[in-house]
């Protein structure tokens, strides 16, 4: 007994080291980077990548014979790179490009502070304060004597209401002045380069759907409290943070946003210099995606922005502390630091604030307020390569960029641009086979659908006379097959049951007839179809064209589909057949079945020529999928009326009602079995508690 205590204690602090030793090696560990490949799922996938920026130090500035930094709010650099850190202890504190300490701005003429100042810019030896306490931007010169003051505008544009908060600044290439105030809706305030206020730019939409409208419609029949807090929710968002490119172009960012996909997809947006919209258009979704069972992990706050000579767009996440690097055509680059608010190692962070970047991207200074530190990360090797790579890839300079994708993609797999730079050279080379094999590693449809044309064409072209031929020889077959069988009376079924199912969708009135008063049909071959319409949905989803699905194995779960068919079916059956009990339905349950079962053929054998002309289609010509789709789908939903007001004896009017019911019916059973699950859940939790208590006595 006391060797078995003696080995079980071993094992148990053996267990506990290695826990440990594990632990203090994540510790060290800095954390992953990562990306997301666009055209994979809709929102887009996360993968792990190669790191293209590197930790390098801290920065710190009581290592500089300075004063800790207690609360930084902004940061800023000038033409020379020279670091300018608002800290809210009412200085501004200058490191030079080296990072060496300069000077500090102390009070405003000696006696001005900053008020909790949240923004800070420099603009042509000029640094504006955004004293947002204050309701002011402060103008001072670099020794801290104050030149002007742009206050709230004096404009019939500007609301009753308006409350002036600036918190944000920055200055185009021409002079035009745009500020953000905190909780302002109303976009931006523009001002000309004089400063004479303009009016608001850019503001955010709300989209309307019908759903907000019965809310609002409903929120006004039954108003209360919590109704009206969530209707004032129902306005644009507004800005947190703006920026302007070499371009003239201006980026601004939302800070967080509902969890909509419409909204995510506005939480970075770049504003055309003439009427403001968006012309930013994003295939996936900016920040995270939603991991399965963490609601909180992908609520994005993106704080600041920062934009480079190349057009790669910087995003700092302030929930979860971490770096978005977005490229001009909105693909995800990297994403590195992290934290959540407890970063306790090299390269994270507790309370990320505010962020600049260097010599055009190399670098990139990320403040943490919390402790009062600035964290340093270098652009590496790799990193230069795929920029650069990347830059002359969307400029079109296609011949320049082959051998570095492919030195790219020794060093990382996961690069989906450089799969994509790959397809796009090869096709300006003409060789369309390799442009198709890249594309379509890299999920880039695009590229694959220009290559994809140039090889149809060319396949057309070479073989026209051959595809003539075909063609004719199986029209005129078809014609004399139809006359000879209708001639002589050839039946090629000769199962009476087979041959009743395949006639039902030619046929579905006299069929349906037979149906109930000759009580024919069969629920083996009814059974039959509704598998095979399963396995055609899946084909869909797995099976359909490149260009037109979005298929992740990893992902994809045939279970979810199998309840989206089949599943539907079913709860139709069961709900249709206690609804017509109750109401006089004649339809037995397997009338039921058999009707509906028969009546899924339109959609099957649509889900068939779907996946055929998937493959042999392009994107632009997809309106045919859609004409499909839509014909199937009304002949299933006639075929189905028919059948069931034969099996039922309804009029139209008590087939509708009976169908509104059998709705209700459905919903009424999805919630049944969700409550079942649950009440399930939680007898299993109460057993295994019981269990455990029991064997703790």
């Amino acid at each position: 007994m006391k060797k078995a205590l003696c080995r079980l204690f071993a094992v148990i602090l053996a267990v506990c080291l290695v826990a440990g030793a594990v632990t203090a090696v994540s510790a060290a560990v800095p954390t992953d980077t990562y990306t997301y490949w666009q055209g994979v799922t809709k929102q887009g996938k996360p993968v792990y990548s190669k790191p293209m920026y590197d930790f390098d130090r801290l920065i710190d500035v009581t290592d500089l014979g300075v004063e800790r930094l207690t609360s930084i709010t902004a940061m800023c650099k000038d033409n020379n790179e020279n670091i300018y850190i608002l800290d809210a202890n009412s200085r501004i504190v200058v490191l030079d490009s080296n990072y060496n300490f300069v000077k500090e701005i102390g009070l405003i003429n000696g006696s001005i502070d900053y008020n909790n100042a949240k923004g800070i810019y420099f603009n042509d030896g000029k640094i504006y304060v955004c004293n947002t306490e204050g309701a002011n931007i402060y103008i001072i010169n670099t020794s801290g004597e104050l030149l002007d003051t742009i206050t709230v505008p004096e404009s019939t544009l500007i609301p009753t209401d308006f409350n002036f908060r600036p918190t944000k600044i920055t200055i185009d290439p021409s002079g035009y002045i745009y500020v953000v105030s905190d909780g302002c809706f109303y976009g931006a305030l523009l001002y000309s380069p004089d400063r004479t206020f303009l009016g608001f730019y850019g503001a955010n939409t709300v989209n309307v759907t019908v759903a907000s409208v019965l809310t609002n419609i409903s929120n006004r029949l039954f108003p209360n409290v919590e109704k009206h807090a969530n209707s004032m929710k129902k306005v644009p968002y507004s800005f947190v943070d703006i920026a302007v490119d070499e371009k003239g172009f201006v980026y601004t960012s939302n800070g967080y946003t509902s969890l909509a996909e419409d909204q995510r997809k506005l939480m970075i947006r770049r504003l055309s210099p003439g009427d403001g919209t968006n012309i930013l258009k994003p295939d996936g979704v900016f920040g995270d995606v939603k991991f399965i069972g963490v609601d909180d992990l992908y609520k994005q706050d993106f704080c600041d922005i920062e934009i480079d000579d190349y057009g790669y767009v910087y995003a700092l996440d302030s929930r979860y502390d971490k770096v978005f690097v977005y490229d001009s055509d909105c693909r995800t680059v990297t994403v590195f630091g992290g934290g959540m608010g407890l970063g306790d190692q090299q390269g994270t962070f507790i309370e990320s604030c505010a962020m600049v970047l260097k010599n055009n991207g190399a670098q990139v200074l990320i403040a943490d307020t919390s402790t009062g530190y600035i964290s340093l990360f270098n652009i590496n090797e790799y990193g230069k390569n795929v920029k650069e790579l990347n830059y002359l890839t969307l400029e079109g300079e296609y011949d320049k960029v082959k051998d570095g994708w492919n030195e790219v993609l020794i060093q990382d797999a996961n690069s989906q641009l450089a799969y994509s730079g790959l397809a796009n050279a090869y096709l300006e080379e003409e060789d369309y086979g390799k442009a198709l094999y890249y594309a379509k590693l890299g999920y880039d449809k695009e590229t694959y659908a220009v290559a994809f044309e140039y090889v149809r064409k060319d396949f057309i072209s070479d073989n026209f006379t051959l595809i003539f031929i075909i063609l004719v020889v199986v029209v005129i077959g078809a014609i004399v097959l139809m006359f000879v069988t209708n001639k002589k009376k050839i039946t090629f079924i000769k199962n009476p049951s087979l041959n009743l199912m395949l006639s039902t969708a030619m046929h579905p009135s006299s069929c349906f007839t037979d149906i109930k008063e000759k009580q024919l049909g069969s629920i083996p071959l009814s059974l039959m179809l509704l598998v095979l319409y399963y396995v055609v949905t899946v084909m869909r989803s797995i099976s359909g064209g490149f260009m037109f699905t979005n298929y992740d194995p990893a992902s994809f779960n045939s279970l979810i589909v199998l309840i989206r068919s089949a599943g539907l079916v079913v709860l139709w059956i069961a709900a249709n057949w206690l609804v017509s009990t109750l109401l006089g339905g004649k339809g037995k349950m397997k009338e039921i079945i058999i009707v509906t079962c028969y009546s899924l053929q339109p959609l099957i054998l649509a889900g068939i020529i779907y996946i055929i002309l998937t493959n042999v289609l392009l994107p632009v010509e997809a309106s045919f999928l859609g004409i499909l789709s839509t014909i199937a789908t009304i002949y299933f939903v006639l075929m189905l009326a028919n059948g069931m007001m034969k099996i039922h004896d309804y009029s139209m009017g008590k087939f509708l009602w009976t169908t509104f019911l059998t709705v209700i019916g459905m919903a009424i059973i999805v919630f049944l079995i969700i409550m079942l699950i649950i009440l399930i859940q939680q007898f299993g939790a109460f057993i295994a508690t019981l269990v455990t208590e029991i064997i703790t006595i």
